[in-house]
């Protein structure tokens, strides 16, 4: 038998800053507030999924998604220090990361694996399929962005702490 004992151990780790963020495929349906796509952020450090729908791929409307998740990060002490993006990627978000004080990095074309934002697509896509097939069958598909907040928390509850 292990003698029981008050010890306690704790670890720390430096933050690193680093988020990565990319578009989903457009939705099969439109809502019914106009978004068409998720953008999904990944912040490194605390293995979060961020979610945030939009209504078209026009560089402002990315721009104002991708200022909300800043801004929840933020708002959370998340600062992000660097970002991983698609080898597509707006002037006007380069100019905002730039003022943010955030470095960035374009992943070159082909190869996905260096953006964790990829596999944190799949993940949600996977989470949201799942929690929409578990809704009622009159469930209104149109209203798909209103149920993001809650399978965001889901699947973040879920999310083993590395």
């Amino acid at each position: 038998m292990t003698a029981r004992t008050h010890q306690c151990y704790a670890t720390f780790f430096a933050a690193t800053g680093q988020v990565y963020t990319d578009q989903t495929g457009k939705f099969v349906s439109p809502s019914s507030t106009g978004n068409n796509y998720i953008m999904i952020l990944y912040d490194y450090d605390s293995n979060h999924i961020f979610a945030e729908p939009f209504p078209n791929r026009q560089a402002a409307t990315i721009l104002k998604a991708y200022q909300r998740l800043h801004q929840r990060l933020c708002l959370a002490g998340l600062k992000p220090q660097l970002q991983r993006l698609d080898n597509e990627c707006s002037t006007i978000l380069k100019n905002f990361l730039h003022a943010s004080e955030i470095d960035f990095q374009l992943v070159p074309p082909g190869m996905h694996r260096r953006n964790s934002a990829e596999r944190a697509i799949r993940t949600f896509q996977n989470h949201f399929i799942a929690g929409l097939c578990s809704t009622d069958k009159d469930f209104p598909i149109h209203l798909w962005d209103q149920i993001l907040p809650q399978a965001e928390i889901t699947l973040n509850l879920m999310a083993p702490l590395d």
